[in-house]
């Protein structure tokens, strides 16, 4: 029985509304739209004079502003003082107000000193339009975030909905089926009946459970005790063929991603054929990510058996992947004349 130990998922340990601003990603996007801000800001401000100083000196000003506020709440988050929405806002308001106050009062002294920009005489005036201006900035920015937090949390209840109706369709089929397999072996073997009983356990446990993630390790673990299942119905004419790395891969994914797609393979690809066929399934830890292949037999376009499913299963897990992965895994269906291909791409931190 897999260790079922939930993990969180990439991406998903951020439990505030705030972007991570450890990340180096979102440093680097706050760089540039705070640059692009200054831009604009200096275009509008000019009076005349030397444009370039001037465009300069703003976003030499506005960058203090925007990357020690970032740092500061980098720092907020590792110390766990970011959690609580009101907490959070209070917080990033006077981070941003603070360096936009030592910012002004430095710019104002060198001001006089260069006798450039803003002087002291300056002083309400600059404060109140710096004040102003990064309130109303901080606060758009931050409606922006608490949106797309909302967002994300309406999709992640919806792809947990999808995930338990996904799991309400597998189980009835799958459970019949296997409960006449198991009756039909409990007078002449026994044991063989036994050990099926405890698969069958095993897999609607793990299947039951509501962990956010398992480990690579566990899926297949998961998978192959469906098509031990599955063996004992189809007989000779399931036969599967694993290709796996030497070594054990460090991968978290969603609960229920392969298994799915491996009862696609034999519906679709085994059961409708008289002599049944072979499922490839094959892992490889490639560049840009972990590729799992996924492919089956194809019955023939006139073939009395052939059968036409729905996309169900694999638009749901193509959904969780992406919510998982902010988009980055990705999953691709190839079909030749004789068999149909499952790829999927999983990002891991080493590809990232």
């Amino acid at each position: 029985m897999p260790d079922n130990t939930e993990k969180s998922i990439p991406g998903s340990e951020n439990s505030t509304y705030l972007p991570d601003f450890c990340d180096g990603d979102v440093f680097l996007r706050l760089l540039l739209v705070v640059q692009l801000i200054a831009i604009m800001f200096a275009l509008v401000s000019f009076g005349g004079g030397r444009l370039f100083v001037h465009l300069a000196l703003i976003s030499l000003a506005m960058l203090w502003v925007g990357l020690t506020t970032a740092a500061l709440l980098c720092l907020m988050n590792r110390q766990g003082w970011l959690g609580d929405h009101a907490r959070t806002t209070m917080l990033v308001f006077a981070a941003a107000i603070l360096m936009t106050l030592l910012v002004s009062f430095l710019s104002l002294g060198l001001g006089g000193v260069m006798s450039y920009g803003p002087t002291a005489s300056d002083a309400i005036y600059t404060l109140a339009r710096n004040l102003s201006i990064v309130v109303i900035l901080v606060g758009l920015a931050l409606r922006y975030f608490y949106l797309r937090h909302e967002s994300d949390l309406r999709l992640k209840v919806q792809a947990q909905a999808r995930l338990q109706a996904l799991q309400a369709r597998i189980r009835p089929h799958f459970l019949f089926n296997s409960m006449n397999t198991i009756a039909s072996l409990t007078h002449d073997q026994p044991n063989l009946a036994e050990q099926a009983i405890e698969n069958l356990s095993d897999l609607f446990r793990a299947s039951l459970a509501a962990e956010s993630s398992i480990s690579l390790q566990q899926e297949l673990e998961l998978t192959r005790s469906y098509i031990a299942l599955e063996a004992l119905r189809l007989g000779e004419r399931l036969e599967v063929q694993w290709r796996l790395p030497d070594e054990e891969l460090s991968l978290y994914l969603p609960a229920l991603t392969l298994q799915p797609l491996v009862e696609n393979a034999i519906y679709h690809g085994i059961e409708p054929l008289p002599g049944g066929g072979v499922i490839e399934v094959a892992i490889d830890d490639g560049d840009s990510g972990i590729v799992i292949k996924i492919s089956n037999p194809i019955a023939s376009a006139g073939h009395s058996h052939n059968r036409q499913g729905n996309r169900m299963a694999v638009e749901n897990i193509k959904e969780r992947l992406t919510l998982a992965f902010d988009g980055a895994a990705s999953m691709e269906l190839s079909e030749t004349e004789s068999r149909y291909t499952v790829t999927l791409t999983i990002p891991t931190a080493e590809a990232a």
